[in-house]
């Protein structure tokens, strides 16, 4: 059965809050999408959200959500610190397919016992990072893959803007990004993007798979560990500062090395003029574009090569929260793999974790991924 030939897959979303809008409209402009109910702490926002998205039912307790309803999959739109919870609550309640927000828990450990969890428990679950959904990462992967840049060196990658802090730090309806009870602050949203993509693109150069499927002519994907993580992250040192007012990792600027050699760098500042570059270097070439996790309309990838040669290579434009939501509803029903599979958010933790013990312990930290992360796959 293709997708196409599969009836409408049947959503429920937690946390009605900001981000919540962008699943929501996705739902909406998607013929492949369902939402079917939404569930939040708050009576009035659970009911405006499902007036505005059209749901059939609105909850302020998930598990009855997802008892009452006979939903295909569940979305988690909350605060990272909720998602280890909330995840095992949802298998308990009998979901067996979670999309969950960015961060997807506090530490790499957490991350690995989810991931043993959902697949004790036969379920699917997959962190939403939107951007990886995004043509231009296919495109890159493309390039990579096709050794137009050559032997990679190093990865860059940038995610930072400016907070102005104005919030007060005792407002406890303050945005989560201020409050480190809720793992606000740079690691858990923004420089998780930077490491997310760094991740990829070292493994990518590594002679790993991509996910986007643009490495792959034939449209197939490489599911086990090797493919997906042919680069491993062994040696992390960061270095920035805490807010003063909220007391949250406000500036990280840190370097990984890989067991391939590849070296990267990740920012993630809410402390400077907004920067979301993403940039590969290879021996014979580079490749860059400048707006990674917020595309412009008609993104642009500049490649350099020569003797100050470049060229630009054009990307069409896309709804990336729909095509996450598509992704996710695909896998879940078996007819596609997952663009942002879980292995790599688990890596993605345990490296994201290392970048914080380096900056608050003034340390470069030895990373060694558990051997059972990837014993299975291999």
């Amino acid at each position: 059965m293709s997708a196409s030939d599969l009836p409408a897959f049947r959503i429920g979303v937690v946390g009605c809050g900001g981000i919540s809008s962008r699943h929501g409209r996705a739902g909406l402009e998607s013929e492949k999408l369902q939402l079917v109910a939404c569930c939040d702490i708050r009576e009035s926002v659970a009911r405006e959200w499902a007036e505005t998205y059209d749901c059939e039912a609105w909850y302020t307790d998930y598990e009855e959500m997802i008892r009452d309803q006979d939903l295909d999959g569940v979305v988690l739109a909350t605060w990272p610190n909720q998602h280890r919870e909330q995840v095992e609550r949802c298998l308990n309640a009998g979901a067996r397919n979670i999309l969950s927000e960015k961060s997807l828990t506090a530490d790499g450990q957490e991350a690995l016992e989810l991931a043993q969890l959902v697949e004790s428990a036969g379920a699917y679950l997959m962190e939403g990072f939107m951007y990886r959904h995004h043509p231009f990462v296919a495109e890159l992967e493309r390039q990579v893959a096709a050794g137009t840049i050559g032997e990679i060196d190093s990865v860059s990658s940038k995610f930072s803007t400016l907070d102005y802090e104005e919030e007060s730090p005792d407002d406890p309806n303050r945005n989560w990004r201020r409050d480190p009870e809720r793992l606000g602050g740079s690691p858990w949203d923004i420089t998780c993007y930077a490491i997310n993509a760094v991740n990829h693109f070292a493994s990518m150069g590594a002679g790993g798979r991509g996910t986007g499927k643009g490495s792959n002519p034939d449209g197939t994907l490489g599911s086990d560990a090797k493919s997906l993580v042919a680069a491993r992250p062994t040696r992390v040192w960061s270095v920035g500062s805490i807010s003063q007012v909220y007391g949250t990792l406000n500036r990280q600027f840190g370097l990984i090395e890989y067991d391939s050699g590849c070296v990267g760098y990740v920012e993630g500042s809410r402390q400077a003029h907004i920067s979301e570059e993403l940039h590969i270097a290879g021996r014979e070439g580079r490749l860059l574009i400048r707006r990674a996790w917020r595309p412009h309309a008609e993104p642009v990838i500049e490649h350099q090569y020569g003797s100050g040669e470049w060229r630009e290579i054009p990307v069409s434009g896309a709804e990336m929260y729909r095509l996450q939501m598509e992704n996710f509803a695909d896998v879940a029903q078996g007819v596609a793999e997952p663009v942002m599979p879980l292995i790599q958010t688990v890596v993605n933790m345990y490296t994201i974790e290392a970048t914080v013990t380096s900056q608050l312990e003034d340390r470069l930290v030895d990373l060694e991924l558990p051997a059972s992360l990837f014993e299975e796959s291999e």
